[in-house]
């Protein structure tokens, strides 16, 4: 890759810019990964192998799958052979694999995918599974990720985020805004599109401000009635369309107090 560095017009009326080209190095396992997930989100065949070898978390109702390990939570991992056997055992069409969303991939390429089975299916007569009944197969817990946050390492927690936010979003828009018909995501969901007028839909972002509120020594902090016991969190809110920024950090505060 390529960057360029502009250098300081000189001083006379006919100004020259001068274009420097300096070579950036990126980690080849970054590039190859990055590439890699590219391919997947972009090729529908190359994403569908990709789940042979790939693994799998579990969510319900957007709450993941944890299992209580001494002081913090572990995600556990199941292979497509296993996800497989646990639907068979519980009555369930492997069909609803289709409903699993793309999250990442480790630098051997395993390629890590989110599966909500807690949702009515978008590609089975199979309906929501009982929480109660997977927890008990599974040997672990489906916890609200807030509560469990900062008991898991940093790899899980980032990547259970994205899960809960990418199932969330296929959730949300199962219906084209202008037809009204039905949607169908790609094999990696990472995009959703009508069939009947072909519009793309992709995942998008709150406008979300997080603001730690200080006087110099100390910082204001808040906390629900449903954190857990010592859990606090800096004041957070959504924005309005560009009210500028200290309006947003006003707002996003004061609006929590």
């Amino acid at each position: 890759a390529l960057s360029f560095k502009i250098s300081s017009p000189l001083p006379h009326a006919n100004h020259l810019l001068i274009w420097r080209p300096k070579t950036v190095a990126y980690p080849s396992a970054l590039q190859a990964r990055t590439r890699y997930l590219f391919e997947l989100k972009e090729d529908d065949d190359a994403c569908k192998k990709a789940q042979q070898t790939g693994a799998f978390y579990l969510f319900h109702s957007l709450a993941p799958l944890l299992q209580k390990s001494e002081h913090q939570y572990l995600a556990p991992k199941h292979s497509l052979l296993e996800l497989e056997r646990l639907l068979g055992k519980l009555g369930q069409d492997t069909q609803r694999i289709e409903d699993s969303v793309l999250i990442g991939c480790s630098e051997q390429q395993e390629a890590w995918f989110a599966l909500d089975l807690g949702l009515n299916s978008s590609s089975s007569i199979n309906a929501s599974l009982q929480k109660s009944e997977m927890e008990k197969e599974l040997k672990g817990s489906f916890i609200e990720l807030r509560k469990a946050l900062f008991q898991l390492n940093v790899k899980d927690a980032s990547l259970l985020s994205t899960a809960q936010a990418l199932l969330h979003w296929h959730g949300a828009h199962q219906f084209c805004s202008r037809s009204g018909q039905p949607t169908k995501k790609n094999m990696a969901g990472s995009k959703r599109m009508c069939p009947s007028n072909e519009i793309i839909y992709y995942p998008q972002m709150a406008p979300v401000v997080i603001t730690l509120v200080s006087d110099g020594t100390r910082c204001l902090l808040a906390r629900q009635s449903s954190f857990p016991k010592g859990m606090y969190s800096a004041l957070a809110g959504f924005c309005d369309i560009d009210p500028g920024e200290l309006e947003r950090i006003r707002s996003s505060s004061l609006v929590q107090l």
